[in-house]
This record gives C-alpha cells, structure tokens and sequence, in this order.
C-alpha cells in the first residue's frame, strides 16, 4: 500500500468514526404529547372517559395512573430505572397526556426531544385508552338498552 491510499483509508475510517459519532449524540425525537378528541355521543360523560383512562393503566405493568383531582389523573411510566411523569386532564370531550418530568429518557429541554422509548410508551397508553373509552361506551349502551 503506498502512502496517498494509506492516507485515504485512514480518511475514511476517520469519516466513519465522525458519522458514527454524530448519528449517537443526535437529539431524540420530539416529545409526543397528546389531544385526542373522544367519541361524541350522549353516553360519554367525564366519569366515563375517567374510568377508561384508569382502566386503560391496568394492561401496563409499566403505568400507573393515580386521581389528582376530576378531570385530571398522573402518569408514571417506570421502566427499570428510566421513569416518566405525564399529567392527563380529561372531560367528556377529550383527552390529553401531557409531559412533564423524565429521569433517564435523555430529555432535552431546550429542544424538547426524549428517547424514543417514552414516545412509544405514551403511545401505548394512548391507543389503550381510546379501546377503552369505546369498551366503556359499549358498555354503558348494553346497561341502559337492558333498562
């Protein structure tokens, strides 16, 4: 090997090195906070919509979900030491899961990006609660029809 393509091979695993490194300390994508309308119809209360978020909890051993107040619950996604704290205000209208504190999700202020694997937990807790929602309306139209 002579000396010029011993230096472009040198050059090149250097660019590699550098991609390498900038693709590792890239920011993580944008904080994915929700506003989910619900179902409008006359059987969709607050309670309802109260009752399936807490319902929803139940299928992830990850969430736990705890009554702050009517119309608003906390969140908190634990996942070994990473753990993610979420405010969600509800009314019979719509839902929303908001962020508010992370440990170990690499938050970004500034940017307002997260690990990826707190968007996708959130998103979980989002699809469960709107199945939930319909289950509970189902629900609730099989009591008042059995009336």
């Amino acid at each position: 090997m002579n000396k010029i393509e011993y230096i472009k091979h040198k050059y090149i695993l250097m660019m590699m090195v550098l991609l390498t490194t900038l693709a590792a300390c890239s920011s993580g994508p944008q904080i994915y906070n929700t506003d989910m309308p619900v179902t409008s119809q006359p059987l969709v209360t607050q309670e309802l919509v109260g009752t399936a978020i807490m319902s929803a909890s139940r299928f992830f051993e990850e969430w736990n979900i705890t009554k702050v107040r009517p119309g608003e619950m906390k969140g908190t996604v634990s996942y070994g030491a990473h753990v993610g704290i979420v405010s969600i205000p509800y009314d019979a209208n719509s839902f929303r899961i908001i962020y508010k504190s992370s440990d170990n999700f690499d938050f970004d202020a500034e940017d307002q990006t997260i690990h990826p694997r707190y968007n996708a937990w959130v998103k979980k807790l989002e699809d469960r609660i709107n199945e939930e929602i319909h289950y509970h309306i189902q629900l609730k139209a099989q009591q008042t029809e059995g009336q």
